[in-house]
């Protein structure tokens, strides 16, 4: 079976992830897990899909997934209509896609925990470029939960990782395409 559905959330940067878990567990968020997530975002060579606003990837971590996304216009939130598949075996999986001709990959690497409250999905994500928590649900859950948690909803984001990591690199001097920790590791902090 596969799900589809309306993904809303927004993204913030956060200096302090330890303050985030504190508030979390002061307000006896459910804590789900913690896991290394690869993603492996696939189009063609003529990025075909990224100029329709389509996104294509295989994630491990929590589970093996393949999902497609398709940006839906919204100002104040992220929001993509999502459909998303559980699979037994991603190598196989991207065989197939590259078959198909989806031939340009590109990897992010990150750590993820996630937890819940408030009818929401808090995922607290570190990746090369720097902490950042991302909720996920309802619009005014949203901004309820990032109130609680101590975040400023006018320093939202609402681009995607891969959009963030394009501006790191050209400010930092990086070449790398792929979202992985060993791209970062000659940066001088």
């Amino acid at each position: 079976m596969y799900k589809t559905y309306h993904e809303i959330e927004l993204k913030f940067l956060i200096d302090n992830p330890r303050l985030v878990h504190m508030i979390l567990k002061k307000h006896k968020a459910k804590f789900i897990g913690k896991v290394f997530e690869k993603t492996l975002r696939f189009d063609t060579p003529n990025n075909e899909l990224e100029q329709m606003g389509k996104f294509l990837r295989i994630r491990t971590g929590f589970k093996n997934v393949i999902t497609f996304k398709h940006k839906i216009k919204n100002r104040n939130f992220k929001e993509r209509e999502e459909i998303e598949l559980e699979i037994e075996d991603p190598i196989k999986m991207r065989q197939i896609l590259e078959n198909l001709g989806f031939t340009k990959v590109l990897i992010m690497e990150k750590y993820r925990e996630k937890w819940w409250l408030n009818n929401t999905e808090i995922d607290i994500d570190k990746l090369p470029m720097g902490s950042f928590v991302e909720i996920e649900g309802k619009p005014r859950e949203i901004r309820q939960v990032a109130k609680l948690l101590q975040l400023d909803f006018i320093k939202r984001i609402t681009d995607n990782y891969w959009d963030l990591w394009a501006i790191f690199t050209r400010r930092n001097g990086i070449k790398s395409k792929n979202i992985v920790f060993n791209a970062v590791k000659d940066i001088k902090k």
